[in-house]
């Protein structure tokens, strides 16, 4: 047989598993195919949106974190720059002093003694003379005065000792101080020292640095070969740098060497790592740049009042990090929430497309007063149409008669309500009548007139039914009228009083709620005690509600009585009210009508108590002032 070409039996092995593949898909139900579809488009366009997303708001954070930087890092430089100004301006001023200058030219001394401490009042004039520029800048170390005959003077707030004087001028950062001034054009040195020679008392060592000038007549620019020192503690810098942003590392640089690394530096440990990215950027950043290289944040600035350049670097924000993570996590999430709900749906389409005939029929024949779905099988395709049209049809049934349920109770209780208020209409003509026909009976009696108007009122006040409410003003107006026609019939052997309450004059409430009331304390409460009867009536705000109270000094109200009321309203209820209006005559219907009527107008949301006081039988009623 013979050999096929390589590519020839690469391209019938990749038809191969294309088929096996396509046929494999085919195998899938529609339904299967559907959702695995929709998903995957889902999870493409989610992680397509996902990573411009992440790209975009990457690239914003990382931008902003950069310029945070700079700005943080330009901080420092600024104050580092400052202060270099303020030690060479100090120095520079020290150095023209003519004081100083004359000084240091009369000094031609041998090496041997140093001339400020053979002379303290010489000494004590350099002195104060020095101060003056010290104290007058905020903690500046050291300043320092000599020449190449070893004479000394300072300045200082901090320990110098005459043996470390000594070790000075031995010492090879003298040499390089004269060296540098050897040579023409150069004018400021400095120094950086990693321990304070000049304190040889054996405690902690600290570092410093400072700026050098040569002490010179600028007039006759007459060198005087005498140096005016300027130091500056380490810890100074190193507390700007630190407490300036916490978790940057910083390196100073003099030229190529390294002069200078904060603490957050010394203790990492990555410091080897750290060492030689500093090291690269000061020769490949440009100043004033800031950017990220090996995970982390980085920028230079050239200081522009002393040879320095700083070098700043910072692990990448942990925001950025945080950000990234999370959005991996969330990625994550969504997966896995997609591939449980591609298993939901396949589960959920398969047992659904079963049922739906059977469910379409249940459907059909649901009522309100079986509401129940029997599905036993399928047989058709078509169920999803016809349950639509079988369920939209139920539900509009189960509307129009929740309708008309809703509409026949609230026309019911309707009725009830002017039944019961109809009621009290003729409740009290019969006693009013009686008290009429009796004072017309006496001759030449001119209350007559006053009672007819009174009781004209009241019958015009009950032949306008309207909604079932009046304001309070008017029912007190009303049971005012009542209680003088009243007055008329006992004369001084009755008395009334209405308390308070005209600032709810205006709320509406039930009508015939108080006169009942007021009747019922002459038919039952007055009739085993002898005058003067009182009855007094308060109307008052309590919980925004409205209250009124019915007092009087009546015989009160028997514990038999009161027990009967308060078992039966609390069984009371509105399918009940029916059969109470059929059983009840015009006697007797005061007070349980009014009760009634409350809870058609308030269902459970007022207030109506029965008791007796030390004076008599009280009545209180109260409603929503809303």
């Amino acid at each position: 047989m013979q050999n096929l070409p390589v590519w020839y039996n690469i391209e019938v092995s990749f038809c191969i598993l294309l088929g096996e593949r396509k046929e494999m898909f085919q195998r899938f139900q529609f339904k299967t195919k559907i959702i695995l579809a929709q998903n995957l488009i889902i999870l493409f366009v989610v992680i397509t949106l996902g990573t411009i997303y992440y790209q975009k708001v990457s690239s914003n954070m990382s931008e902003r974190i950069l310029e945070d930087f700079e700005i943080v890092s330009d901080s420092v430089v600024n104050q580092l720059d400052n202060h270099f100004y303020v030690l060479d301006k100090t120095a520079l001023q020290i150095a023209a002093n003519p004081e100083i200058v004359n000084k240091f030219r009369k000094l031609t001394g041998s090496s041997e003694t140093n001339y400020f401490q053979e002379e303290p009042l010489e000494n004590a004039e350099i002195v104060e003379l020095l101060n003056s520029y010290n104290f007058k800048k905020d903690g500046i170390k050291r300043i320092c005065l000599y020449n190449q005959y070893h004479d000394f003077v300072y300045t200082t707030t901090d320990i110098t000792t005459n043996s470390g004087i000594d070790k000075w001028f031995q010492s090879k950062g003298f040499r390089n101080v004269e060296k540098y001034f050897e040579k023409e054009n150069h004018h400021v040195y400095y120094n950086w020292s990693s321990n304070d020679i000049l304190n040889d008392t054996g405690m902690a060592e600290k570092s410093y640095f400072s700026v050098i000038r040569q002490i010179k007549n600028h007039i006759t620019n007459e060198n005087v070969c005498a140096y005016v020192e300027v130091q500056e503690n380490v810890k100074w810098l190193s507390d700007i740098i630190d407490h300036t942003d916490e978790g940057t590392y910083v390196m100073l640089f003099h030229n190529d060497d390294p002069v200078y690394v904060n603490s957050l530096f010394e203790q990492d440990e990555n410091k080897k790592e750290l060492n030689d990215i500093c090291m690269n950027l000061k020769e490949r950043v440009q100043d004033k740049t800031a950017v990220n290289i090996h995970g982390y944040s980085a920028y230079i600035r050239n200081l522009e009042n002393a040879p320095y350049r700083a070098v700043f670097i910072k692990e990448k924000d942990p925001e950025l990090s945080f950000f990234s993570h999370y959005n991996m996590v969330i990625l994550v999430c969504f997966i896995l929430v997609l591939f449980i709900a591609v298993i939901t749906e396949m589960i959920i389409a398969r047992k659904l497309s079963k049922p739906l005939e059977q469910l379409n029929k249940s459907v059909e024949s649901m009522t309100l007063e079986n509401p129940q779905l029997e599905v036993e099988q399928w047989k058709n395709n078509d169920e999803f149409v016809r349950i639509q049209y079988a369920f939209n049809a139920m539900i509009q049934r189960m509307k129009e008669a929740i309708e008309r349920e809703y509409a026949s109770e609230t026309n019911e209780l309707k009725a009830q309500l002017f039944a019961l208020q109809s009621q009290m209409n003729p409740h009290f003509l019969y006693n009013i009548l009686a008290i009429i026909s009796i004072e017309s009976q006496e001759d030449g009696n001119d209350k007559i007139p006053n009672m007819c108007m009174r009781l004209r009122r009241m019958l015009d006040y009950g032949s306008h039914m309207g909604d079932g409410y009046s304001r309070i003003k008017d029912e007190i107006e009303y049971a005012l009228d009542y209680m003088e026609l009243m007055k008329v019939r006992y004369e001084d052997s009755f008395q009334y009083k209405i308390d308070g309450g005209e600032q709810l004059y205006n709320n509406r409430i039930p009508k015939y709620i108080i006169q009942p009331i007021c009747e019922n304390s002459f038919k039952h409460s007055f009739k085993k005690i002898e005058p003067i009867w009182k009855i007094r009536i308060s109307v008052y705000e309590k919980d925004e509600k409205w209250m009124i109270e019915i007092h009087d000094n009546g015989i009160g109200f028997s514990e038999e009585y009161l027990e009967e009321f308060y078992r039966k309203a609390e069984a009371f209820s509105f399918s009940q009210m029916r059969n109470t209006l059929e059983d009840s005559t015009v006697e007797g219907m005061g007070i349980w009508n009014i009760y009634m009527r409350m809870m058609i107008c308030y269902e459970n949301d007022f207030d109506f108590r029965l008791y007796n006081d030390e004076e008599g039988a009280v009545v209180l009623i109260g409603g929503m002032l809303k």
